[in-house]
């Protein structure tokens, strides 16, 4: 039991410094043009992104920004189960100014990330997230906070993600090792890539290197246009549930991506956690 506990309190540091990686690697991407909205997607249900979602998100808020993780797989809510928070309104609801924002955003556990639910069952949400109406909201919320992540369906399933990849200022894709098809990630990169989405990265989960089960986080230097089957700047690391499943306000003014404002395409450094 002992060792047990020890080996989960060792991949729960090894999550938590692999995106605090991440997180950093963020920031050095936006210097000129800062990234604040940012996409989770995968390319097929069960790779983990509403997990990565959820740990990236209090990565964020943990490093001291304040952060809105907001529910955007409209088909299938579960980052509220994740997070054990309840919200007695919805996206829908503030978006259509039937309540106050206010009212609709909830804290977390974790101190400067607060979470918007979706209500159950709203109809066409690829029509919702096309409309002017949403790209106000979000920028709205771009203004409110520091970061605001996005978790949304896969992409093979909906399109709703490559809609919100056009919006958000930067795209993660979280990809399962051994689990997803090399053909399904590279279909995936060429939609998210004609929606004129910014993918900006891989998070690799579930993987088991040779020398240990912690992480490697490394970039390429060419993000946007970088062919599919190479991959764009990627992330690899392990942060995966115990079943393997599925699941998680700034000063300075900046134009934004949805009124025509550049992709950021920069260099950065990396870490490398295995031995």
């Amino acid at each position: 039991m002992a060792n047990a506990s020890k080996r989960r309190d060792a991949a729960s540091t090894a999550v938590e410094n692999a995106l605090k990686t991440v997180v950093a690697n963020i920031r050095f991407m936006g210097v000129d043009a800062p990234i604040r909205s940012i996409v989770i997607t995968s390319s097929v249900p069960n790779e983990g992104k509403t997990f990565v979602a959820t740990k990236f998100a209090e990565a964020l808020a943990t490093s001291g920004k304040s952060t809105l993780l907001m529910e955007c797989d409209l088909r299938r809510r579960s980052v509220a189960s994740r997070l054990g928070t309840h919200a007695r309104h919805g996206m829908y609801a503030a978006l259509m100014n039937q309540v106050r924002l206010e009212d609709a955003i909830v804290q977390t556990k974790t101190p400067r990330l607060d979470f918007l639910d979706a209500e159950p069952s709203i109809p066409n949400p690829s029509d919702l997230f096309s409309s002017k109406r949403f790209s106000s909201f979000l920028d709205m919320l771009d203004e409110r906070y520091d970061y605001v992540v996005l978790d949304t369906p896969p992409v093979s399933a909906f399109v709703d993600a490559a809609v919100l990849s056009h919006l958000a200022d930067a795209t993660l894709l979280v990809v399962r090792e051994n689990f997803t098809h090399r053909e399904q990630l590279v279909e995936t990169y060429a939609q998210l890539q004609k929606a004129d989405g910014n993918v900006t990265g891989v998070i690799m989960n579930g993987c088991k290197h040779r020398h240990s089960e912690y992480y490697q986080y490394y970039y390429n230097k060419e993000a946007k246009g970088a062919d599919a089957r190479t991959a764009p700047q990627l992330v690899a690391a392990r942060p995966q549930d115990a079943a393997g499943r599925d699941g998680g306000a700034h000063g300075d003014a900046r134009p934004s991506r949805r009124h025509g404002r550049p992709t950021p395409n920069g260099e950065t450094g990396g870490a490398h956690f295995a031995d």
